[in-house]
């Protein structure tokens, strides 16, 4: 980033806290997940004199698709993971992916069968994967 990018982006952080400073938040007291038809009217109707602006941002955590392995894979890495968190990480090869899946068993201690480790890795590869590069994993899952 240049400098004077940096400046920029800066800039208008500073100014986007000091515009929201000493002024009470106007949020609802449940959050709500997406935005119902009402509330944007109502968004909509009010006062343009008020110095206090809501805006309701959509609720977007990512589904992942059925597969082989799905269930698997929601049961033992979303319990440490967010969502968002596993959806951010690279196109992985297959056997990236079944590093990936073996440290988190053997390194961190994820609850994870042996014979589960593949069919989250495939799963993973599925939704989230790249081609081969023509080598094969390498390790006691991938002999």
């Amino acid at each position: 980033m240049t400098p004077k990018t940096k400046c920029v982006v800066l800039s208008l952080g500073l100014a986007a806290v000091f515009a929201g400073c000493g002024r009470p938040a106007n949020t609802p007291q449940e959050a709500d997940h997406g935005i119902a038809h009402s509330e944007m009217e109502s968004m909509l109707d009010s006062n343009v004199d008020s110095p206090v602006h809501t805006i309701v941002m959509p609720h977007d955590e990512p589904v992942f698709p059925p597969g082989p392995g799905h269930d698997e894979f929601v049961t033992a890495c979303v319990v440490c993971h967010s969502p968002r968190y596993i959806t951010m990480q690279p196109r992985f090869s297959q056997a990236m992916w079944l590093s990936e899946v073996k440290k988190m068993k053997d390194v961190y201690g994820a609850h994870i069968s042996d014979e589960q480790v593949p069919r989250i890795t495939d799963y993973l590869v599925s939704i989230n994967g790249k081609a081969s590069t023509g080598k094969g994993p390498k390790g006691a899952y991938g002999e």
